[in-house]
């Protein structure tokens, strides 16, 4: 039901709600933009992720995810796409540190929020996700109620703090 409410509704009034809030966030924009573009290919641990937590392959598959969030329309897709990404930084963390594995298959270090916050921020800069305050506009307002309580909520709010995050950056 929801799909087809943004399919009925959020499509024919996309392109106008963009106009109306590019006007409000073009700063905001570009300043996160000229952020993005300077954080680019610092090193992880510029973001805060510890020596032990350092993904050998720049978190790549969450990279790609996070990036994918752009080729959807939907704000319904857009958080699916945004919580694949976000699922994925734990898992490839358990791939990528295999120590954290014990003999049974049992993981015996997962990754908390203090861990999980500074990864999704290195990998938000890296995933080139234009428009970045348009998204999390979106993202914020049109996300389900009842998702806001959820695991997407959980996300969304994690995507908020690293939007927020971003802006604040020393660089």
């Amino acid at each position: 039901v929801r799909r087809q409410i943004e399919t009925d509704i959020f499509v024919p009034l996309m392109e106008r709600l963009h106009e109306l809030l590019g006007d409000t966030i073009e700063a905001e924009e570009r300043a996160l933009q000229f952020k993005v573009r300077s954080a680019r290919g610092l090193p992880q641990s510029f973001f805060g992720i510890p020596v032990d937590h350092i993904s050998p392959s720049s978190w790549e598959s969450a990279v790609f995810g996070l990036a994918a969030i752009a080729t959807h329309t939907l704000p319904c897709d857009k958080l699916d796409a945004l919580l694949a990404a976000a699922k994925e930084i734990p898992a490839l963390y358990v791939r990528e540190h295999p120590h954290c594995v014990s003999a049974r298959g049992v993981v015996e270090k997962h990754l908390g929020a203090d861990d999980f916050l500074p990864i999704f921020i290195y990998v938000l800069v890296n995933a080139d996700i234009h428009e970045l305050a348009y998204l999390n506009c979106v993202l914020t307002a049109l996300c389900d109620p009842d998702k806001r309580l959820s695991e997407t909520g959980y996300y969304v709010a994690t995507f908020e703090a690293a939007v927020q995050h971003i802006k604040d950056i020393e660089l």
